[in-house]
């Protein structure tokens, strides 16, 4: 393979010839190189990188290098592009059993008519839009479509099958102490604190309520809830599910990944895990070189409520137990900015898409370096949890 490919990793123009804006080199390295590329086509994104670092003099991860590995993924792309066209008006027999009636007829303008007509070009409009669609989610596009939907570039995307590649991901960040991460366990999902999910609009008036009635309720369980701060007992309701204006990260980038795979046998959709740098993030936001505020301290907290309208990384020192095991943090999204704060997160923000195919892979691997449910849920629910992972999935059970 390698002997195969090596013409395609050794090309002097590739070097400093952007070719998304020269469309007639990149026809001509296509045509020139169509064996090798061939070959390139079959490799994902990670391969192409690590025979990048392989064959080459360039040095990996600098300026150099991705400005070639740029070039390469979009010599893959354009290839898959000029054979998807070759073979779209190809309809097989799978992608017309995968077409529901509602998506051919309009049900709307449809009152018991018999006369049902459902045109070839109705069906052949529907295949290339289900052909898109499952495009947008091969390998080869995975980074360019994420990259689109949670608009961090695509250069600060990565996409990993194998827990080996997710740390060197993590030893590469730059400067690494800066950054805080978030996982979830779909990559499409929208980066927005459950307060969000649940109300368009009046997010104070909504949390306002929530958390009277939380405190009100909570104090029959526990007695000291008295005694805690506003910013605290928000806190212990986002652990506890309350619609919160809180997004839960954490400075422990395994757990990071373990929240991202933990439901192992979720299919539909890879998983994600976000990183922020906390630092510059705050730095631009509320001017303060602090990677997180500290919101244990009342006197910080009266110091940054002039930026009541903005969001940034806090912390809140042991506040329950579960913040403590997963060295837990928080951004606080305004209720104002929610634009300005999206802005935010792809002007400071990194992600690793995982591999849905991977997932119990990695975890398997997690669970071999120690890092299980019960570590980060101290609890007897996790501990049971854990054990039954390792001996189902680690040892597996007889039947």
């Amino acid at each position: 393979m390698l002997k195969t490919l090596g013409n395609i990793f050794n090309i002097e123009e590739l070097k400093h010839i952007n070719l998304t804006e020269d469309e007639e080199e990149l026809s001509r390295i296509i045509d020139k190189y169509i064996t090798e590329i061939t070959s390139l086509s079959k490799m994902d994104d990670s391969q192409i990188k690590e025979t990048l670092n392989e064959l080459t003099t360039l040095v990996k991860d600098t300026p150099e290098f991705d400005f070639y590995l740029n070039n390469l993924r979009y010599i893959k792309q354009s290839y898959f592009i000029d054979k998807k066209e070759e073979e779209s008006r190809i309809i097989d027999l799978d992608t017309i059993k995968q077409l529901r009636l509602d998506e051919l007829i309009d049900l709307e303008d449809f009152s018991g008519n018999t006369n049902i007509e459902i045109t070839n070009e109705k069906i052949e409009e529907m295949v290339n839009i289900k052909r898109e669609e499952e495009e947008k989610w091969k390998d080869y596009n995975i980074i360019s479509t994420i990259s689109n939907i949670i608009g961090v570039q695509e250069s600060n995307i990565e996409y990993i099958s194998n827990l080996s590649d997710y740390i060197s991901f993590v030893a590469n960040l730059e400067p690494a102490v800066n950054y805080v991460s978030r996982g979830q366990k779909n990559c499409t999902y929208e980066l927005l604190p459950s307060l969000h999910r649940k109300h368009k609009k009046d997010y104070e008036i909504h949390a306002d309520k929530y958390e009277a009635a939380f405190k009100q309720k909570i104090v029959f369980y526990d007695r000291e809830i008295k005694g805690i701060s506003n910013e605290e007992l928000r806190a212990e309701g986002q652990h506890f599910g309350l619609p919160t204006e809180y997004l839960d990260f954490t400075e422990a980038h395994l757990i990071s990944l373990l929240f991202a795979i933990e439901d192992y046998e979720y299919a539909e959709q890879h998983s994600i895990v976000y990183f922020i740098d906390a630092l510059s993030y705050n730095l631009e936001t509320v001017d303060l070189k602090e990677k997180l505020i500290n919101f244990s301290d009342s006197t910080v907290v009266e110091s940054v409520r002039k930026f009541s309208s903005r969001s940034y990384f806090i912390k809140l020192g042991n506040s329950n137990e579960r913040i403590h095991f997963q060295k837990g943090c928080f951004l606080k999204v305004s209720t104002q900015d929610k634009d300005d704060f999206k802005e935010k997160i792809s002007n400071h923000g990194k992600a690793v898409i995982i591999n849905k195919a991977s997932k119990k892979k990695i975890l398997k691997e997690l669970f071999n370096l120690g890092v299980t449910f019960e570590n980060i849920y101290p609890d007897k629910d996790n501990a049971v949890k854990s054990i039954n992972f390792h001996y189902k999935e680690m040892q597996g059970e007889n039947d």
